[in-house]
This record gives structure tokens, C-alpha cells and sequence, in this order.
């Protein structure tokens, strides 16, 4: 009974690490980098790829900053439900376009793909708010975790990743079930067109 009290701020803090550590921009940083590898990319289009992720991950944690700094946000991390929309709306925005330049500019169609179907998630989660809170962190894990297939290693990895993911989501209380479910889905879904898209 004594230790009930000391071992919840240790599953939070666990919870909190496996959070961060899940968090899409870092689990599709890494994803963007091992398919690329997989797909033969030089050391120089590796560097490309790590700056664009980089920028975008700045772009959209500038946005979050401006919205707190100005007071349109209670905190970075978009809790409410108005917030968590404009944020959506931003990153489906960001996406899509990054996704049309690189397109249109590079010969990088593998990065446009996967980010255009990164912008078409955050419109999904946007289209089902009414219903469903869908987790944008489950989505993005099992996104990442398609885009290195066939590693298997990393595929391994990226499962055991995105259940811890999973766990910490709901212990933090952040997501119910639906939205977990809702959130395979919708990443499964993405993974999957990546896939038949870049063969």
C-alpha cells in the first residue's frame, strides 16, 4: 500500500520520456532517414533529408511557440480542442506544400509521398474531431513504422516503439481506446499507400 504513492510519478515520468522520445516528428525523423538508406540514398541526399525534417520540425514548433507567446494558447502542447485544430490546420498546410515544392523542385518523390500523406493525417484527424480525438502520435508510429519496411530490425522496433507509444498515450489519460484504434487505422492506411505508391 506504501508504495502505491512512489510508483505513479515514476509511470508518468515513463510515460512522459515514452511520449517524447514517440513523438512524430522524432519517430518519422528517423523513419525518413532508415528508408532512405534502404533505398540507396547517398550521404549528401541524407543531409538534405535530415535539413528538410529539421526545418519543418522548427516551422511548426515556431508556429506553437507564436500561438502560446500571443496568448491564442493555453501551452505548446495544444491541448484544447480549439487549439489542437489550428494546429492541425497549420501542420496539414505545412505538409501538403512541402510535399508540392519537393515534388516540383527535387527528385525526391519517396519525401514528397510520405509528406503528403503526413498533411492527408492531420486532415483526417481534422474531418473526425466531431466524433473522435484520433491520435496523431499512434498514426504517426505506425506510419514511420511502415515507411521502413523491410527492415525487419526496424520494423521489429518500430512496433515495440509505437505499444509503449500506445501505453503512455493512454496512461497519461491523453486518448481513450476509440481514438487509439482510429489512429492505427489511419496510419496503417497511410502506411500501406506508401508503400503501393513507391514501389
Amino acid at each position: 500500500m506504501d508504495s502505491e504513492p512512489n510508483t505513479q510519478p515514476i509511470r508518468t515520468t515513463i510515460a512522459r520520456a515514452a511520449s517524447i522520445i514517440g513523438h512524430p516528428l522524432v519517430f518519422l525523423s528517423i523513419a525518413a532517414i532508415v528508408a532512405a538508406m534502404q533505398k540507396g540514398a547517398s550521404m549528401q541526399q541524407l543531409k538534405i533529408i535530415v535539413l528538410i525534417v529539421a526545418a519543418l520540425g522548427l516551422v511548426s514548433m515556431a508556429y506553437s511557440y507564436l500561438q502560446v507567446r500571443s496568448g491564442r494558447w493555453s501551452h505548446i502542447d495544444a491541448s484544447a480542442q480549439s487549439e489542437r485544430r489550428s494546429l492541425n490546420v497549420f501542420l496539414a498546410i505545412l505538409c501538403l506544400l512541402s510535399a508540392t515544392v519537393i515534388w516540383v523542385l527535387t527528385d525526391r518523390p519517396h519525401m514528397s509521398i510520405a509528406l503528403g500523406l503526413s498533411g492527408a493525417l492531420f486532415l483526417i484527424a481534422l474531418l473526425l474531431s466531431k466524433w473522435v480525438k484520433l491520435s496523431l502520435h499512434t498514426a504517426f508510429a505506425i506510419f514511420a513504422t511502415a515507411l521502413m519496411w523491410p527492415n525487419t530490425l526496424a520494423l521489429i522496433l518500430g512496433i515495440l516503439m509505437t505499444g509503449l507509444l500506445i501505453w503512455s498515450r493512454l496512461s497519461l489519460g491523453r486518448h481513450v481506446i476509440a481514438d487509439i484504434i482510429v489512429g492505427l487505422l489511419a496510419g496503417g492506411v497511410a502506411g500501406v499507400l506508401y508503400q503501393l505508391l513507391t514501389v
